[in-house]
């Protein structure tokens, strides 16, 4: 859109009847008391200046006003000049005055057209990101069925190939499509973490949160301990949460070795509740902390090919989070371990308005509280 064609948002023409009448009172303020015409005549041109940098008129109405003004503001000092009421020289007020106004005209122009190529360009990025959310979320829903099939084949291989060659092949097909199936998903969800049926909430004991996770990942080969725990009630999506989690823990047990130490717990922040774990990995360097949760973004020393993933689990957890409306940090020192902290906001009231019951009296997702094998 031009400047041409920018339009006030506001459709009432209220202000421009109130300045003309503004206006006009000091015109006849100027016919009135000559001697001091100079007051009405700059309250005019101050008035003008003030109401077009709000309202930045088009081109046509923005010189039949100035013209207006020049002319009556103008025409009067011309006559009391001629009645000798007021020196000749207060004429050239007139012309410096409407100088200043056309500066004035010309940069808010200019601010306007600018603000107008922004707000384009942001419509544009805008529908360019909604374009590649949707391309990933329909080509992440594309590729499910063909690796499924593939999978399935592989799988039928392993289980009925009687060479051996041909079954170590096939088990390592099979985790490449496993592998390439997670991604799919991920990303798929990831394109998902916006909308509004994300999420699924119901009130949820944290311990119960950190206690199932600990059941399902206590026969990888980790010591695995359970710190402090929260005793608190979050409105969250059982999946959801479970999945971010389960990215927390992954990558600890990805950058660890059989028997080192991972920790989970949970504490309460304030009006928030941090789910925390821990690791005693080899770390990662300070300057790689800020991009390590960014989509694809992995730590040299830390996140290699080798340890497996492409980048995406720790962007999931961020995404999860601030669905949420929570939050995701990492603490760590180089051959140190590291601590990610996922805070999610503390559940306050049950939707009915009945009191919040005591976490105590909460089962954990799973109907029990269990101890890490």
């Amino acid at each position: 859109m031009s400047p041409e064609r920018a339009r006030w948002p506001f459709k009432e023409h209220w202000i421009d009847i109130a300045w003309a009448a503004f206006a006009a009172s000091n015109l006849v303020g100027m016919v009135t008391f000559p001697s001091w015409e100079t007051v009405p005549f700059h309250f005019i041109w101050v008035s003008l200046t003030v109401l077009y940098g709000f309202r930045v008129w088009r081109v046509k109405p923005t010189v039949w006003t100035l013209v207006a003004v020049m002319v009556s503001t103008g025409g009067l000092i011309a006559v009391d000049v001629s009645r000798g009421t007021q020196p000749i020289d207060e004429i050239t007020e007139v012309p410096l005055m409407a100088a200043m106004f056309v500066a004035m005209v010309w940069h808010a122009r200019r601010r306007l057209a600018a603000m107008q190529e922004i707000e384009q360009m942001s419509d544009a990025n805008v529908r360019l990101l909604e374009r590649e959310r949707r391309f990933v979320q329909d080509a992440s829903h594309e590729l499910r069925t063909p690796i499924t099939v593939a999978l399935g084949q592989v799988e039928l291989i392993e289980r009925t190939a009687t060479d051996a060659g041909i079954r170590r092949d096939a088990a390592v097909a099979a985790d490449e499509l496993l592998r390439l199936r997670r991604l799919a998903d991920r990303l798929l969800l990831l394109a998902s973490a916006e909308h509004p049926s994300f999420l699924r909430r119901t009130p949820t004991d944290v311990d119960g949160i950190v206690l199932d996770a600990l059941r399902r990942w206590a026969p990888t080969p980790r010591t695995w301990v359970h710190g402090a725990l929260g005793g608190a009630l979050v409105d969250v999506d059982h999946e959801r949460i479970d999945m971010a989690l389960d990215s927390l823990i992954e990558n600890a047990v990805n950058h660890t070795s059989p028997g080192a130490t991972i920790e989970l717990s949970a504490h309460r922040n304030g009006s928030a509740v941090s789910i925390a774990v821990a690791d005693s990995g080899e770390g990662i360097e300070a300057e790689q902390l800020e991009r390590i949760f960014d989509r694809f973004g992995r730590a040299d020393s830390g996140r290699s090919r080798q340890a497996g993933g492409v980048g995406l689990g720790l962007s999931i957890v961020k995404a999860i989070a601030e669905a949420h409306g929570g939050s995701v940090r990492v603490r760590s020192r180089t051959g140190e371990g590291s601590v990610f902290e996922m805070e999610l906001p503390l559940f306050q009231q049950l939707p009915d308005g009945q009191p919040v019951p005591e976490p105590e009296q909460l089962m954990p997702m799973g109907g029990r509280r269990a101890s890490p094998r």
